[in-house]
């Protein structure tokens, strides 16, 4: 297990604390003080800072001496708090959301080294039941009501949620490309726009781009810790 994953047992941070870990560091290596911050940290320390003084993000300072001076680097944030600060801007840190690595922790700590990371993700993703898509519907014009479909004899509303997007489906098409010559594209943002545009090609909308690169940023983040798994 990494250093960094040790943090998952932790509910309450400083500001510093989730600065560093928010931008992939290890605070206990890296002092508030510390020239080796890097400027992704500096800059998520300036976001949750600037959130505090202005009430966006809910900070207890009454244990921070030195809140006084302007400096909110030792003042408290709960692991809550950040989740839904994260959610409102909708970005998503690993240490907060990174739940499927959490649920294969033992898979990442046990990866053979002569094995490719690739292939034991796989390995995982294709025990996942297959759930083929739904046939894609034809639009309906609503403003021409002889587009609309008659109501059939008989048929009973059920209720309940609507039918949402098959994710099943979609872990399969990124299996699929993982497996073409290609392989995954280096950024998430590559396979972000690929997905989206996949669910426009195949159910003729997409669902939020927030959601996609949830799932996404969950995937590149184990890829990464599988290739190196010991921390």
């Amino acid at each position: 297990m990494s250093d960094i994953s040790y943090w998952k047992y932790v509910d309450v941070f400083t500001i510093h604390q989730a600065a560093c870990l928010w931008g992939g560091m290890d605070p206990a290596r890296n002092s508030k003080w510390s020239s080796t911050l890097s400027s992704q940290v500096i800059a998520i320390k300036q976001m949750l800072v600037g959130a505090a003084i202005s009430g966006e993000l809910n900070a207890d300072s009454s244990r921070n001496y030195s809140a006084s001076i302007g400096d909110l680097s030792d003042s408290l944030v709960s692991r809550a708090d950040l989740i839904e600060f994260a959610r409102q801007k909708e970005l998503f840190p690993a240490f907060l959301f990174d739940t499927f690595l959490t649920e294969h922790i033992g898979i990442a700590e046990s990866i053979s080294p002569n094995k490719d990371p690739l292939d034991e993700l796989l390995d995982t993703l294709t025990k996942v039941p297959f759930t083929p898509p739904p046939p894609r519907a034809e639009p309906i014009n609503n403003k021409n009501p002889k587009s609309l479909p008659a109501p059939k004899p008989n048929e009973k509303n059920r209720g309940g949620r609507p039918q949402e997007y098959d994710w099943d489906s979609f872990t399969m098409e990124i299996v699929r490309l993982a497996n073409g010559l290609d392989g995954l594209p280096d950024k998430q943002a590559d396979l972000i726009r690929m997905m989206l545009q996949w669910f426009t090609d195949t159910y003729g909308a997409e669902p939020a781009e927030s959601s996609v690169k949830e799932r996404v940023s969950k995937i590149y983040n184990y890829l990464e810790k599988a290739k190196n798994p010991s921390g």
